[in-house]
């Protein structure tokens, strides 16, 4: 009696998970429990193979997913979305001619349907088709409005193919379409605050595309030292301090990622000098003794890939009311010596725009140094 009971219990469980449950499995969105139907593949409908084959595809395996999704097409289902999915797959595998063949299967059942159109353009993209990429993506773009991702697209080609005019505009467009929710809304925002700083230098646009950016992505820090960027730039320095401010108090209760943690100074600005670009770097850790830096500024080479100077503004010990506290120097890497500056602050509030015009003249050799010595060695 009791074998009997086990049985029946068995068979019940077995109909519970593997009869009605797909479809709950599904929208409890358990890709891994549906994943383990597929041994029972020859008693599941067509439409229940390919939500198990969909689950494989959830779960990064794309391989298996085709061959499921084949399955599926062979009892008998013919939809626009199981060849969709079929060219998703194919295109993660990189075998873009087969997975154009499922993308037109899917354009064929369902020809308005904006996002097989848009998976279309990005088969192209994926093999630096670009112009046939960008035709396919503008003909999306006329399609009925449920998928507005081509928007970007479009833009994304123009910035890569250096149409930085057409590029920006295009992303602004590409801001009317997509929702605040989209992935790549805060990229386009992070990309036209790019754009703004770097083409039109319109440098209150580039702070205003980076402020929103931060607000739906609080965590990237990154957005923070190109907003400051574009405030210093447009000579904002007040509310390039504010945001520093924000940051000096996460540093102070420690959370800030931990590489900013233990560097312990934040990219504030930036600006450009014979073709070199340099950084002025803030340090978020107040400067109360002697060499303590309170400021960095990496000058680049032309090429923009090595460090070519480095200069620091140290504190010193301030002889007289009217002295300096703060004096400008440079740590040459290469033979190790320590340059002194004639120039210094005599309060510890040092004007960013003072420094940066400060380090110019050095560069250009008309402040020379006043004193050197050989403590990098």
């Amino acid at each position: 009696m009791k074998k009997i009971t086990l049985i029946t219990l068995t068979i019940l469980l077995y109909t519970i998970s593997y009869g009605q449950t797909v479809s709950e499995l599904f929208q409890k969105r358990d890709y891994y429990r549906l994943a383990k139907l597929e041994v029972k593949t020859d008693s599941l409908s067509p439409e229940e193979i390919y939500i198990v084959g969909f689950a494989f595809f959830q779960l990064e395996n794309d391989v298996k997913a085709i061959e499921l999704y084949d399955k599926a097409i062979a009892k008998g289902l013919n939809t626009g979305t199981v060849y969709f999915y079929k060219g998703l797959s194919l295109r993660f595998l990189k075998k873009y001619d087969e997975a154009l063949i499922e993308i037109d299967k899917s354009l064929k059942l369902e020809p308005t349907n904006q996002e097989f159109m848009n998976e279309k353009g990005l088969v192209y993209y994926y093999q630096q088709k670009y112009d046939i990429a960008l035709k396919i993506f503008e003909e999306a773009k006329k399609l009925p409005p449920t998928f507005p991702e081509p928007f970007y697209w479009i833009a994304v080609i123009y910035h890569e193919q250096k149409d930085f005019n057409k590029a920006l505009s295009s992303y602004y467009d590409a801001l009317n379409h997509l929702p605040k929710t989209n992935t790549y809304y805060t990229k386009v925002l992070t990309s036209i605050g790019v754009l703004e700083y770097t083409v039109t230098k319109d440098y209150i646009k580039s702070a205003k595309a980076y402020a929103e950016a931060i607000e739906l992505d609080k965590n990237n820090y990154e957005l923070y030292s190109k907003l400051m960027k574009s405030y210093n730039a447009a000579q904002q320095y007040a509310k390039a301090d504010s945001i520093f401010d924000i940051l000096k108090d996460k540093y102070d209760k420690g959370k800030l990622p931990k590489e900013d943690m233990e560097v312990k100074t934040f990219a504030i600005a930036q600006f450009e000098w014979n073709g070199q670009i340099a950084t002025v770097y803030r340090s978020f850790v107040e400067p109360k003794n002697m060499l303590d830096i309170s400021y960095k500024v990496f000058v680049l080479n032309k090429e923009g890939d090595k460090i070519e100077r480095r200069f620091v503004v140290e504190k010193t010990i301030q002889l007289e009311d009217d002295g300096a506290k703060h004096l400008l120097c440079e740590q040459d890497k290469k033979n190790g010596r320590h340059i002194t500056y004639t120039y210094g602050w005599t309060t510890d509030k040092i004007p960013l725009e003072d420094l940066i015009r400060v380090v110019k003249l050095v560069l250009e050799g008309k402040i020379k140094a006043g004193a050197s010595s050989d403590t990098g060695k």
